[in-house]
């Protein structure tokens, strides 16, 4: 159909300046897509592309993270590792000391000397156990916040008499000693502190291992074998205490708001001021006490001693003779130290001693549940054996996340247990406990035993942590694996294939040149209307 002239409507102009447009426009996609890199830059561009882009990239930077979160989890076991390799050194140091002392060449005094070493070595590694961190994380002295503790029963076990006794040094200006086991400590305090209220403790003295007790004793005296003992503490100037187990149902009571309060008259020992509190019945026991009932880190539970006087001081003592020692069934003394063998981890007796080195008719030591059936409570294990529990913190985890999601299997557990002295069984050798120091050297011989039970303790350890950071090292690997290839196909989608895009931009931009000449053109056609106007 012809083409009327007419000058209202250009048509041929509107149509050329709207390709332009059309063209301008991909111009302007393909300069953004060349000047970002990317060929999704709003969702505009590739709404599915977009979408499956952003569900890679989450992946993407989860997955890296998770890289990040297993190197620290390398570097926080190599820092426990690093602490556990030291501790053993300690401990092959204690082994040589153990063994020089069991030898028969050294004295008592030479005993003594090496006990000294190892005291020394046994507070460092409990000084490790409770300093070694990972950015504020204690690696070594587990969590007994959250996990709670466990008793350990089998460090310390000695012949009865050996707890809370008075030993001589001799007939002639004998010095008077007192001896325990673990923490059962005996505390001397003016007597004031029996009447005293909880806001007027009474100031205590602590009587360790081997203190000399000879300035709190009686001037009385009762004669044993030759041997002038005094009859016990003097009780008109120092009150006795010691330590006790204690029993919430029958020492915590609750007020009428559900507080915790003392059922009957209590002594409680501060052991970073060594004062004694001494409260009575319906007094807050909140402040002495965790939330299962037991007491606090730094307290002791104490109740008031009785010294053995008169005829049960002599008594106390002629059990001491025949009490000193329990044998094998082979005849043999059995030490100090050696005593946990019998006992199973529980702290249950499992047999095997007994009172004499003689043939073995009627004299072996049982079960106290045996000894009771046989009507014979003289030969239960209860009145041979003091058994003393050390509260241990339970082993610390942590969960190491090393994926992208939340899935329970992208969590990798590590677990430390408590590498203490109590926590790998070597508390026992400190001269507070049993120690190495006797006469012919059995304790060091056994001591020897125990110690190489802690090196397998810890090196067990080692080679779990050991294991964790090889996994560890393997599961980045793999993470980064995975990232470099999940990042190569959301490249696929996002990138901007350069090469391809730079023709489309050049042939737009011919495009666009074509159309600005195009529009021109048909600008400049209705120019022929003004001829037949001048005509």
């Amino acid at each position: 159909m012809e083409k009327s002239m007419v000058v209202q409507h250009n048509m041929q102009a509107m149509n050329a300046n709207r390709m332009l447009g059309i063209t301008t426009g991909q111009a302007t996609h393909a300069t953004e897509k060349l000047s970002s890199g990317y060929k999704i830059n709003r969702a505009a561009d590739n709404a599915a592309g977009l979408a499956i882009s952003e569900k890679m990239r989450k992946q993407i930077r989860g997955l890296t993270q998770a890289s990040t979160n297993a190197e620290d989890g390398v570097s926080c076991v190599q820092t426990a590792e690093g602490a556990l390799a030291e501790i053993q050194d300690m401990l092959q140091r204690m082994n040589e000391l153990c063994v020089q002392a069991a030898n028969g060449t050294n004295s008592e005094t030479d005993r003594q000397y090496i006990q000294d070493e190892i005291d020394e070595l046994i507070v460092e590694i409990d000084r490790v156990s409770e300093t070694t961190k990972f950015n504020e994380l204690y690696l070594l002295k587990g969590d007994a916040e959250n996990k709670g503790y466990t008793n350990k029963y089998v460090e310390n076990f000695l012949v009865l008499p050996t707890e809370n006794t008075m030993t001589s040094a001799g007939t002639k200006s004998p010095e008077y000693k007192y001896n325990y086991i673990g923490n059962a400590n005996l505390y001397l305090t003016d007597v004031s502190a029996k009447t005293a209220s909880v806001n007027q403790p009474g100031s205590a003295f602590v009587v360790r291992n081997g203190d000399d007790i000879t300035q709190y004793l009686n001037e009385g005296t009762t004669v044993v074998n030759t041997v002038t003992y005094p009859t016990g503490i003097n009780t008109t100037s120092y009150a006795a205490f010691i330590n006790k187990e204690l029993d919430p149902a029958a020492c915590i009571d609750k007020d009428a708001n559900g507080a915790d309060i003392a059922k009957k008259e209590m002594y409680i020992f501060d052991t970073e001021t060594e004062v004694i509190y001494h409260l009575i019945a319906g007094e807050a026991l909140g402040e002495y006490i965790n939330d299962d009932d037991q007491m606090l880190d730094r307290y002791r539970y104490v109740e008031e001693y009785t010294w053995p006087t008169g005829n049960d001081v002599e008594k106390e003592f002629e059990l001491n003779q025949t009490r000193a020692v329990l044998y094998d069934a082979d005849g043999n003394p059995v030490s100090g130290v050696a005593l946990n063998s019998y006992f199973d981890k529980n702290g249950n007796y499992t047999g095997g001693l007994f009172k004499t080195n003689q043939a073995r008719t009627g004299d072996a030591i049982v079960s106290e549940e045996e000894a009771k059936a046989a009507g014979t409570p003289e030969y239960g294990i209860n009145k041979w054996i003091s058994q003393v529990s050390t509260k241990v913190p339970r082993e610390l985890e942590f969960d190491l996340h090393v994926g992208s999601d939340s899935n329970v299997e992208n969590k990798i557990t590590t677990t430390i247990e408590t590498i203490s002295a109590a926590g790998i069984g070597i508390d026992m050798l400190h001269s507070n406990k049993v120690g190495i120091v006797d006469v012919n050297g059995a304790n060091a011989t056994s001591a020897v035993d125990v110690v190489g039970d802690s090196l397998i303790a810890v090196s067990r350890q080692r080679s779990a942590l050991g294991a964790v950071q090889n996994r560890l090292e393997h599961t980045i690997k793999n993470l980064d694996n995975i990232v470099e290839n999940t990042t190569e196909a959301e490249a696929t989608i996002r990138d901007t294939d350069m090469a391809e895009e730079m023709v489309k931009y050049s042939n737009l931009q011919i495009l666009q040149q074509a159309g600005q000449s195009m529009l021109a053109q048909a600008n400049q056609s209705n120019q022929g209307v003004m001829t037949l106007l001048n005509g």
